[in-house]
C-alpha cells in the first residue's frame, strides 16, 4: 500500500521492522478504553506506526482501569499495557484552535484516523470526517462507536457491556432459565469489535490503493454483537419457533452441558449430532450397555428420560477426574473443553503453540509476557511487542518531526496546547 507523502524526511519518522506488512502506514489515533485503543494495537502488530492523542492532565483513563473497583489488583496498568504496546503518544489540547492546527499538522502525513469519539465530540474538536478529508484526502477515517454513526442513539455513552452483550440480545441468549449472568469480563465485546474495526480500516486501505482516495470506514459494538449473535437473530427474522429455556434436566441435547469432574472440575461438552456421536459418546463414557438402551438410543426417547439421564450422567462423570476424560472424549473424538479458569489459560500449552503468548520488556517492570492479537498472516511476521508509551512521551520529537522549531515548541507548551516530554 502507497502511504501519503510524509511531511518531514522519511528517516525522522519511526521505521517498523524490515518487511512489516503495514510498514509506512501512519495511524493517528484519538481514542479512549479498549475497543477503538485494540485495533490501533492490532495495526501496530503488523508494522503500522500509531500516534495516540491525547489529552493534557491524565491522558487516557485506560491507563488507569487496573484502578477501578473489582478489577484484579496490581501496580502493572496491564490494561493499557495490552492496548497501548507500541504505540507513540503526543499530548495536545483539541479544545484550542491552536491544538487543533498542530494535530491537523500531524493528519497530512497520516494514512488512518481512527477514533471512537461521538460526532457532536469530533464536531468540537475539529475532527470530523468533512473537516479532516480536507486535510488529507487520502485519509481513511476509521469510526469505531457504540451504538452506531447515526440514528436516534448515536450520541449514547455506550460500553461493551451494554451495547455488544445486552443490546444485542447476546445476554438474553446465555442467560439460564434461574437466573442471572454475572459481571462480563473486561473488554470481552471490546476486542472482538476491535478486530472487526481493524478490518474495516484493511479494507479502507485496499479502496485506496486502487482508487487513490480516502474513505470514512466503521463499525459499532452493537453492529459486533448483532453479527455475534446473527444465528438466532436471522431465526427471528424467518419467523421461526422458539422453545422456551429448559431446566438443565430437561435440556434436548445432553451433550450441551457442563458436567463436574471427580476432581471438582467442569467439562463442557459439544455434542451437535447426537444420534450420530451416540455410540462413541457412549464408549468413552464406558457405558457400552446404554448404546441399545431404549430409554435413551435415540433423541426422542432421550428427550422423554432426560432427567434420568442427565442424572446418570452426573453420577459418571462424577467417578473420574478431568485428566481421565480428557483423554477418554479425545480418543473418541468427541468435542470437550475444560471450562478453564485464568489459572489453566496462562499455562495452556495450546495457546502457547498458536503463538497467543508474547514476551515483552519494559524498562520498569521487567520481562513480562502479553496475549497477542488473534490474526496471522503467512510469511508476515509481527513486531516484537513494545511497552506502551508515558503520557506524552513523543510529543516533542513529533512536533518537530512537523517542523516546529524550538521557540514554536515552548510557546505552545506555554499556552497549555501541549504538555509532555518535549
Amino acid at each position: 500500500m502507497t502511504p501519503n507523502p510524509p511531511a518531514a524526511p522519511p528517516d525522522a519518522r519511526r521505521p517498523s521492522p524490515e518487511g512489516a506488512l503495514l510498514e509506512g502506514v501512519r495511524v493517528v489515533e484519538l481514542a479512549t478504553i479498549v475497543m477503538a485503543p485494540s485495533a490501533c494495537a492490532m495495526l501496530s502488530d503488523f508494522g503500522a506506526e500509531v500516534i495516540k492523542i491525547e489529552a493534557p492532565g491524565r491522558g487516557d483513563l485506560y491507563r488507569y482501569f487496573q484502578d477501578l473497583p473489582g478489577m484484579p489488583d496490581s501496580e502493572i496498568p496491564y490494561c493499557f499495557l495490552l492496548d497501548g504496546r507500541n504505540k507513540k503518544s503526543v499530548v495536545i489540547d483539541l479544545k484550542q484552535e491552536s491544538g487543533q492546527s498542530v494535530a491537523h499538522r500531524l493528519i497530512e502525513t497520516a494514512d488512518v484516523f481512527l477514533t471512537n469519539c461521538h460526532n457532536s465530540v469530533l464536531e468540537d474538536l475539529g475532527m470530523t470526517w468533512d473537516r479532516l478529508r480536507e486535510v488529507n484526502p487520502r485519509l481513511i477515517f476509521a469510526h469505531g462507536t457504540g451504538y452506531g454513526h447515526t440514528g436516534p442513539e448515536a450520541e449514547k455513552p455506550g460500553y461493551d457491556q451494554v451495547c455488544y452483550w445486552t443490546r444485542s440480545g447476546l445476554v438474553a441468549t446465555f442467560t439460564p432459565v434461574d437466573g442471572h449472568l454475572g459481571p462480563l469480563g473486561c473488554g470481552t465485546g471490546d476486542h472482538p469489535t476491535g478486530v472487526t474495526l481493524f478490518s474495516a480500516v484493511l479494507a479502507g486501505l485496499l479502496k485506496r490503493e486502487r482508487t487513490g482516495a480516502g474513505s470514512y470506514v466503521t463499525t459499532s459494538l452493537l453492529a459486533a454483537g448483532v453479527w455475534a449473535n446473527a444465528c438466532a437473530i436471522q431465526a427471528k427474522l424467518v419467523g421461526a419457533e422458539f422453545h422456551e429455556k429448559r431446566p438443565r434436566e430437561h435440556t434436548m441435547n445432553f451433550g450441551q452441558l457442563y458436567y463436574r469432574t471427580r476432581d471438582d472440575r467442569l467439562i463442557k461438552l459439544s455434542i451437535v449430532e447426537q444420534d450420530r456421536e451416540w455410540e462413541p459418546f457412549c464408549l468413552a463414557l464406558d457405558r457400552a450397555d446404554l448404546i441399545a438402551d431404549e430409554r435413551f438410543c435415540a433423541t426422542p426417547e432421550r428427550i422423554e428420560n432426560m432427567p434420568e439421564f442427565v442424572a446418570l450422567l452426573d453420577a459418571d462423570f462424577a467417578k473420574r477426574d478431568f485428566a481421565e476424560w480428557s483423554e477418554r472424549f479425545t480418543r473418541h473424538e468427541i468435542a470437550y473443553s475444560l471450562v478453564s479458569n485464568l489459572d489453566d489459560i496462562v499455562a495452556d500449552e495450546q495457546l502457547e503453540a498458536i503463538g497467543m503468548f508474547r514476551d515483552l520488556d519494559h524498562p520498569k517492570y521487567g520481562r513480562l509476557r502479553t496475549v497477542d492479537s488473534p490474526v496471522l498472516i503467512e510469511g508476515e511476521d509481527k513486531v516484537k511487542p513494545q511497552p506502551a508509551p508515558e503520557l506524552g512521551e513523543h510529543t516533542g520529537d513529533l512536533l518537530r518531526e512537523l517542523g516546529l522549531d524550538a521557540a514554536e515548541i515552548a510557546n505552545l507548551a506555554n499556552r497549555g496546547i501541549v504538555s509532555g516530554r518535549l
